[in-house]
């Protein structure tokens, strides 16, 4: 186990959030107070009016209960962050640990300004975002995720999906196996895997089963997934259930992304 699995979301205290450990306890600014309602009507409403002219008029709810909220989110989770890796990103940059709400459309048919989602990454901040594996929080009009995910680079270097974890994967198939059974399924994580085929992006539900399926695809994604009724996001504590889910699925960043000797998870 790393020192950061020793941590729980202890009671929320004078406006602090407490998280403890064998050795110390960390207190955190109570910065985040959940994803409200207003959240998931303001990409509701974006879907019915994706302009620059609404946008800029709607751009005060997209700062409270988008961009606040996730800014808020990342304070606050910012000090188990960086006791579970150092070298995580937690700088707040656009294009670093959130996404841009601005499509490129320049060579797209589609020329919606706007993405329909946004995103909160942790990352290597040795490397680019895209080169290795990340932990993450989405959300978008129908829910909250939550969870793990490795992308194929698709220009410049090889990322790590490649170089890590494919040649990894070869060599240390029973120790994955043991991984993905007490991290995926034995805690009921939702998990799919992309590849292209015949020139589309497929998309596939589950676990890859064969061993060639592992070594080709080109995006695995596992997460949970909270609807806009859940009352866990309405508030601070939902900051513990995301911490548990990177405490979750950070073995599996370590495995797929961690280039050194320090991949394994300590018992």
């Amino acid at each position: 186990m790393t020192d950061a699995s020793f941590f729980s979301v202890a009671h929320q205290k004078r406006g602090k959030t407490q998280f403890q450990s064998r050795s110390r306890e960390i207190l955190v600014a109570d910065s985040f107070s959940g994803f409200v309602p207003d959240a998931f009507a303001f990409f509701q409403d974006l879907s019915q009016h994706n302009s620059k002219a609404w946008f800029d008029q709607n751009r005060p709810r997209y700062e409270e209960h988008v961009t606040g909220a996730f800014r808020g989110l990342l304070e606050t989770l910012t000090p188990f962050i960086l006791t579970l890796n150092p070298r995580f990103e937690v700088s707040g940059r656009t294009n670093g640990n959130f996404s841009r709400i601005n499509r490129d459309i320049r060579f797209s048919k589609d020329k919606s300004p706007y993405k329909s989602n946004y995103y909160l990454y942790v990352y290597d901040n040795r490397q680019e975002r895209d080169h290795g594996g990340r932990l993450y929080v989405g959300l978008s009009a129908d829910c909250v995720t939550a969870g793990f995910s490795i992308y194929d680079t698709w220009r410049g270097p090889k990322g790590a999906l490649q170089t890590v974890f494919r040649k990894r994967l070869a060599k240390e198939r029973d120790y994955f196996d043991r991984l993905v059974e007490r991290t995926v399924r034995d805690k009921r994580y939702q998990t799919y895997w992309h590849r292209q085929e015949d020139g589309d992006w497929a998309q596939h539900p589950g676990l890859p089963r064969r061993d060639a399926d592992w070594q080709t695809l080109q995006a695995w994604i596992v997460r949970k997934v909270f609807l806009p009724n859940a009352r866990a996001l309405r508030g601070p504590s939902f900051a513990g259930q995301v911490q548990q889910i990177f405490e979750d699925l950070y073995p599996l960043y370590l495995f797929t992304s961690e280039a050194g000797a320090k991949w394994r998870v300590r018992k």
